[in-house]
This record gives structure tokens, C-alpha cells and sequence, in this order.
């Protein structure tokens, strides 16, 4: 039989089943082999099986002549091409049907005419419910035609009757069998989709990785490895003392610590044993995460001191009572990420500034610093990273802007963030 063919679907790449109610359906192989398709592959065989030697016996006692012999033998041919095509052969067999019940010559065969009529009624309406209806409304239409004419007699025999019941039962059968159909293809495509959200979820689970691995590990690494630079330039005409030397091999480690529990933190995203710490907006404090902001600050400003540079930090305003915390997690991104550039590419010992002003809309951060004219001491290590292009990307998908201007030795970093959700 022909159920509702399948149509991958170009969004989500789920095979969908979908009913065409104009056309004939064709059987998807997958679909063939379920539990339900092999019962109608019996019902087809057993309404043919047993029309067929009861409709030779009749010939043969001559209850029937040959015509209404050769339309039962073709109404069973039609019951079993309804397999594959349901709606043609549905119809079919309905013409052949009110032949026989609406002509004399012909009326003979109709009782035997009724398990193939009734198979084609109930494939029909299992592969379009309309279709079906149709095809059996009009089998009992001519049945009551022909019983009206009196072509078919049927009323004195109680067994008759019994059996010409098929043809209104079937289509419930058949609407019966679509109803466990879509039922079972829904199941299917929900355990599709529960996968696809599985993978989704761990995609989720790994971008968040690579953000926490480019915006914490590289960044605190980078640093360190510029730190490193800086202290042999500086010891190099300058010595430090056993208490300096301990200070800053101190605080280096403490650094390197830090860059540790981060590895950690991303390992444990990866493996999924520490789900990624996402903050909603019922977790919302505007002035706790102002003062948490300017703290942070202070600190990317502090670390670019240890460097040398001359730093200009400060944050003005506040944030709004109702703000978007995807954006204000991007403006830590944004913070760390400006001071490692600095530190990066910004000429040392020279003057640089940070400014971040909030106001109800928006969030605006500036940054000057004075590009490096000689090569950089650092060494090709630092020179690969996109931070700044990833950052734009990430930046425009909130509805916001970042640029940056050169003129002369001067870089101006410049990014807007809308705070409105």
C-alpha cells in the first residue's frame, strides 16, 4: 500500500510525512516494512484470497455469469494494486462496484464484489481521509441506487446484509490505520528533533569553550607572556632584589593559577560536567554589575600598568534598571579583550586610556593608545589572533557597532552596545 510520502524538510532535515490531497501516493520502502503495512498487505491478500475460489465456485454452480465473474476478478486486481496506490485503485473499484449494482447483467456479483470494493474504500481513506470518503459515499450511494431499481436484492438475506456492512466500516478502518501512522511518524520526528537538540547542545556546550578559551585562557597566557618580555627588559639594566623577584614570581604564579582553573573550567564545558554559567535576566543587579564593571576595569587597567603603560581608566554612569545581560557580558569581553590589544600592539611606556560611559540606551566604549613604530618584543606568538574581528561579529549580532580608526601612531577603538532587550 502507498502511505503519505516522505519530504525531507530543507529546514531542519527531518523527513516529515505529508499528505497530498490532490494526488496519488506512493510507498516510501521504509514505511512498507512497519507492523501496520504488513497487516494491510494481509487484509489485501486475505479480501483477494477468499474472493477469488468463492467467486470460481459461484461460476462454476452458475450463481454467476462470466461478465459478473471477470468485474469481481477485476475488482480483486484492484484491491491489490490499492496496495501501491490507493487513491487510483479507490476509485476504481468504485466505478466497477457501481457497475455492478446498477446493471442487471452485472448484479450478481456484488455480494462477492463487496471485500475487494471495501479493501479499496479503506486504503483509500488511510492515504487521504477526503479522497476515501468520497470513494465510499459513492459505493453506498449506488448500492442504495441499485437496491432502489431493484438490480440488487439483498434485504431477505440476514448474511448479506452482514457483508455489505463492510463497505460503510471500512473507512474507519482505514482512518483508524492513518491516525497509528501519523501517530508513529510524529514519534519518529520528535526523536529526530530530541537528537537534534542534543547535538545543538553540544555545539552550544563547545562555542561556549572556544569563547571561554579566546576570551580568559589566551588573553591571561598572552599576558603572562608579555609580562614575562617586560621583566627581562627591565631586568636586563636593572637587577631586581630577592623581595621584587619574589613579588613577581608571586604574583606570575598566581596568574598562571588563574589561567589553570579557566583550563579546567573549559574542560569540564567540554566533557559536560560544568554546564557553561549563563545569567539571565531575573539574575539582573544594575548597580551591583556597574560596581562589578568598574572593578574589572581596574583590574585590565592595573595589569597594563605592570606593563609600563600610563593608564587613563574610568566608567561614567550607570546601567539601567532593565538591561540586556548578553550585553553587558559582551562588554567584559569587550574590556578584557581591548586591554590585551593594548598590550599587544600599543608602543610601551607610553600613555593609552579605557572609558566606558552607560547611560539608559546604550553602552559606548572608547580606547587611545599609541601604536608600536619598532618591532614587537613579544615575538611572533601574539600576532595571529581575530580577536578583534570575532568580537565585531559578536558585537553586530547584538544590534551594536564596533570600529576603530588609525590616524597617524594613534589607534581609537570605538564600540556601542545597545542595553535595551
Amino acid at each position: 500500500m502507498s502511505g503519505p510520502s516522505a519530504k525531507p524538510n530543507a529546514a531542519t532535515g527531518i523527513n516529515v510525512s505529508v499528505n497530498d490531497p490532490q494526488g496519488d501516493c506512493t510507498t516510501d520502502s521504509s514505511v512498507r516494512n512497519t507492523v501496520m503495512n504488513r497487516l494491510t498487505a494481509i487484509i489485501v491478500a486475505a479480501s483477494a484470497g477468499l474472493t477469488i475460489p468463492f467467486a470460481a465456485a459461484a461460476l462454476a454452480n452458475g450463481a454467476v455469469m462470466i461478465p459478473s465473474a471477470l468485474m469481481i476478478a477485476v475488482a480483486c486486481v484492484l484491491s491489490v494494486v490499492a496496495y501501491w496506490h490507493p487513491l487510483f485503485s479507490g476509485y476504481a473499484v468504485t466505478l466497477v462496484w457501481a457497475c455492478a449494482c446498477l446493471s442487471p447483467t452485472l448484479a450478481g456479483g456484488v455480494l462477492l464484489m463487496t471485500m475487494p470494493a471495501a479493501v479499496g474504500g479503506m486504503l483509500a481513506t488511510r492515504c487521504n481521509t477526503r479522497h476515501g470518503v468520497v470513494a465510499t459515499g459513492a459505493q453506498l450511494l449506488t448500492l442504495t441506487a441499485g437496491t432502489m431499481m431493484g438490480v440488487v436484492r439483498v434485504a431477505d438475506d440476514p448474511a448479506a446484509m452482514a457483508v455489505l456492512l463492510l463497505i460503510p466500516v471500512a473507512p474507519l478502518v482505514g482512518l483508524l490505520m492513518a491516525w497509528k501512522q501519523r501517530l508513529d511518524h510524529a514519534r519518529e520526528a520528535e526523536r529526530e528533533l530530541e537528537q537534534r537538540r542534543r547535538v545543538m547542545r553540544e555545539q552550544e556546550r563547545r562555542t561556549a569553550a572556544a569563547t571561554r578559551i579566546h576570551d580568559q585562557v589566551t588573553n591571561r597566557l598572552a599576558y603572562l607572556i608579555l609580562r614575562i618580555a617586560n621583566d627581562r627588559a627591565k631586568w636586563d639594566a636593572d637587577a631586581p632584589d630577592a623581595a621584587r623577584l619574589r613579588a613577581e614570581l608571586a604574583d606570575l604564579s598566581g596568574i598562571s593559577q588563574g589561567v589553570l582553573d579557566e583550563t579546567r573550567d573549559v574542560i569540564g564545558i567540554l566533557d559536560g560536567s560544568r554546564p557553561p554559567v549563563v545569567e539571565t535576566a531575573t539574575d539582573a543587579d544594575p548597580a551591583g554589575e556597574t560596581v562589578i564593571l568598574r572593578e574589572h576595569l581596574d583590574t585590565v587597567a592595573g595589569r597594563l600598568e605592570s606593563l609600563g603603560f600610563t593608564v587613563g581608566a574610568a566608567v561614567s554612569g550607570s546601567l539601567p534598571q532593565r538591561y540586556d545581560v548578553d550585553a553587558v557580558n559582551e562588554l567584559h569581553d569587550l574590556i578584557d579583550e581591548t586591554g590585551n590589544n593594548i598590550a599587544k600592539h600599543a608602543q610601551p611606556h607610553t600613555d593609552c586610556a579605557i572609558h566606558i560611559a552607560l547611560d539608559d540606551q546604550q553602552a559606548t566604549l572608547t580606547s587611545h593608545n599609541r601604536m608600536q613604530t619598532g618591532p614587537d618584543p613579544s615575538g611572533d606568538v601574539l600576532n595571529s589572533g581575530t580577536g578583534l574581528h570575532v568580537k565585531a561579529a559578536r558585537v553586530r549580532r547584538l544590534g551594536g557597532t564596533l570600529d576603530h580608526t588609525v590616524r597617524g601612531s594613534d589607534w581609537t577603538l570605538s564600540a556601542r552596545l545597545p542595553l535595551r532587550s
